[in-house]
């Protein structure tokens, strides 16, 4: 436990044991295989049902851009309840879920899906726009305005990433009902930003190497039987990789309702000096 000390302010950082949260995280659809059976089939199959809709659609010549937006949409629509539910089941374990609902959409699931929303659109506006800017420079021939689009897309990319990171607790919040705004979120995961990076980069790299496995793999197959077979497996690790938000949601647990209450209360006094 590190304790810094600022004029007559304290405050407490609680050290994210990094490798043991990720453990848990990825075990956990092993240890919970009923719950993520019983949370996951029916969002789990609806995707499905879209990725097929949208390979139909694609057959149809529909763009790539308009089938991408209804997954992506349709994705979060219908993983939300899930996420809420496995959240739950990871921060207070199976009594939490003993009566939660299969799939519905309540409070808690709706402000779940505008989180994930704003954050998607603060993803769009500042790593989509500057993309945009690039595309114009390299369809006009103009080295100048793509690298400068370039430029500014890592610079936004760089400052979501930040951004992500240090409001990662504002998920798990909203999903127990302890959501206390942005600037509780933002107060809780200082200290711990590079923890909490690779806690969220290491549960969710072994989906990413069997994904590029697979893709790597199918590459030698026919057009017609890689998408029959990338569709369900996709789906497959979808289902899989959204259980990784267990690890943002264990590392809330270890630092803001584990925390003992003596250190809660130095906050307090800390923070009125």
């Amino acid at each position: 436990m590190n304790v810094q000390t600022s004029g007559q302010r304290r405050f407490t950082v609680i050290e994210l044991p990094v490798f043991p949260i990720v453990k848990e995280s990825l075990l956990m659809p092993f240890w919970y295989l009923p719950e993520l059976v019983q949370f996951g089939w029916i969002p789990f199959a609806a995707i499905l049902a879209v990725d097929l809709v949208c390979f139909g659609l694609l057959r149809e010549d529909v763009s790539r851009g308009a089938t991408s937006t209804l997954m992506a949409t349709a994705h979060f629509v219908l993983f939300t309840p899930f996420s809420v539910a496995w959240t739950k089941l990871a921060i207070r374990s199976r009594q939490a879920v003993a009566n939660h609902p299969q799939f519905s959409y309540s409070r808690t699931q709706w402000l779940y899906l505008l989180a994930s929303a704003m954050m998607t659109a603060a993803l769009l506006l500042l790593v989509g726009t500057p993309y945009v800017v690039v595309r114009y420079g390299q369809r006009n021939f103009d080295n100048q305005i793509a690298l400068l689009g370039e430029a500014a897309m890592m610079l936004g990319l760089g400052i979501y990433v930040i951004g992500y990171v240090r409001l990662a607790f504002v998920f798990p919040a909203i999903a127990i009902g302890r959501y206390a705004g942005i600037s509780a979120a933002w107060k809780q995961t200082a200290g711990n930003i590079e923890r909490l990076a690779a806690i969220l980069v290491l549960a969710y790299l072994p989906y990413w190497i069997i994904g590029q496995a697979f893709a790597w793999y199918m590459a030698y197959h026919p057009p017609g039987i890689i998408d029959a077979f990338r569709g369900c497996i996709n789906m497959l690790l979808i289902a899989l990789a959204t259980t990784a938000l267990a690890g943002p949601a264990l590392a809330y647990k270890a630092i803001v309702l584990d925390e003992p209450q003596d250190e809660v209360a130095t906050r307090a006094v800390g923070a009125k000096q």
